[in-house]
């Protein structure tokens, strides 16, 4: 083939292009084939190999069936025994495990009754606080009011306060203004004293004038008593006497007009000074009234305000308290919670392990069941040689297999070392196989 290939080489240029595509075609193809004829040849070299390792396999079987059963016959009382005994330690256990079971669901049914007495003390709790806060809420909403009153208070302290200052303010101008009308009346009673002496320099002026009026009369009586006509004297004397009536006359108006004056002049400021003597002295009184008023409302409600202010004092401790008992009880109760969660966790995984560990014993007690109900029938004989082997297999199997499921329940439930005592139990006994 490749003298043909070698051949078509040399020749391609004397050979049309369909020549070459064909001769390409029937290389390819020819090597396609010698692949595949490659492998069908690797191919039927393994399955070659794999009869042979097969055949040797089956005659060491077939080596180890015809011991096996060479060993059947003097084993089986030996297995009958040995799993007879294990079914009645396996009783036992059982026993015990219905026992440690009935314990188990007894605790059980004490821890579930304990959850519902923390449930309902949980519930309690839940409704304490919640009373508490309610309790709480409303003894702010109590301190707001109180501090609100407090406020409005103060508020109307200060305007009693400013009323009071007011007042003093007021109390001040109308002691400045008696103080004026004091001055005032001295002032008048000075201008009254200085009037007075006025009026007796007049009267002094008047008499002395009324005198040198009198010595006038006198001197011209005498002149007049010189005169000796008659006529004359009385002329004069009538003259004298119209003269003393008009100066009588003129000063007792003017007398009775100075007294008028003054006395209409004194009972006017008299008047006005009592007067305002008296609105000051009402005004006074009524300020002074005032004062009292205002000063005992003032301590009534400083009073009031110091008894509100050791009320706020006292509900806030009151609230304060309530809160830090009621923190201590909250943390309590969580503490008491988680503890109570961490035992009730704990002995649902005791529980979980018990019932595995039942579950395991349950299994391992229908198994031997099992087992030993197959050794009775082959003891007796009731089955032929065939279906005793099938009968074996199938127990050998079984077994293995639960077996193999209690090393991996052990495993998860109590480690390696429960797995490896599974282990060593699952090699115990012998069992033998004849092959027919």
């Amino acid at each position: 083939m490749i003298t043909e290939v070698g051949s078509l080489t040399n020749s391609r240029n004397t050979i049309s292009p369909y020549g070459q595509n064909a001769a390409l075609t029937i290389r390819d193809s020819r090597e396609r084939e010698k692949k595949e004829m490659s492998d069908l040849n690797d191919r039927l070299a393994n399955y070659i190999e794999k009869v042979r390792f097969l055949e040797a396999q089956n005659r060491k079987l077939a080596a180890d069936l015809d011991m096996l059963g060479s060993k059947w016959g003097k084993d089986t009382f030996n297995i009958k025994q040995m799993y007879e005994a294990e079914l009645h330690e396996a009783g036992k256990v059982v026993g015990e495990t219905d026992i440690q079971r009935e314990k188990v669901e007894d605790e059980i049914r004490k821890f579930f009754n304990e959850l519902a007495a923390m449930r309902k003390k949980h519930e309690e709790a839940i409704s304490g606080r919640n009373d508490d806060r309610n309790e709480i809420d409303s003894l702010l909403r109590t301190l707001g009011h109180l501090e609100g009153d407090i406020g409005a208070l103060k508020r109307r302290i200060q305007n009693l306060e400013e009323g009071v200052s007011s007042i003093k303010k007021e109390n001040r101008a109308l002691i400045d203004e008696l103080q004026r009308a004091r001055t005032d009346l001295d002032q008048e009673t000075l201008h009254r004293i200085d009037y007075q002496n006025q009026v007796q320099t007049i009267a002094e002026e008047i008499e002395f004038i009324k005198r040198v009026h009198d010595q006038e009369i006198k001197e011209l009586q005498m002149l007049a008593a010189r005169d000796t006509t008659p006529e004359n004297r009385e002329y004069f004397k009538n003259e004298l006497a119209s003269a003393i009536r008009d100066i009588r006359t003129e000063y007792d108006q003017i007398t009775d007009v100075h007294r008028n004056d003054m006395e209409s002049w004194y009972r006017l400021k008299v008047q006005e000074i009592q007067t305002q003597s008296a609105r000051q002295y009402m005004e006074k009184g009524y300020a002074k009234e005032e004062v009292k008023r205002l000063r005992s409302q003032l301590a009534d409600l400083r009073g009031k305000l110091a008894d509100l202010e050791s009320r706020n004092s006292l509900l806030e401790k009151q609230t304060q308290e309530l809160n830090f008992q009621l923190e201590d009880d909250q943390r309590s109760y969580e503490a008491a919670l988680n503890d109570r969660e961490a035992q009730i966790r704990k002995t649902r995984e005791e529980c979980h392990a018990l019932m595995v560990e039942l579950q395991m014993l349950l299994d391992t007690k229908q198994t031997l069941d099992a087992e030993i109900a197959i050794y009775r029938k082959m003891l007796e004989g009731e089955e032929n040689r065939a279906g005793l082997r099938q009968l074996v297999e199938q127990v050998v199997r079984s077994h293995g297999i639960s077996q193999q499921n209690d090393i991996e329940t052990m495993r998860i439930v109590k480690g390696e070392t429960a797995s490896r005592s599974a282990f060593q139990r699952s090699a115990k006994g012998n069992v033998s196989i004849q092959v027919i």
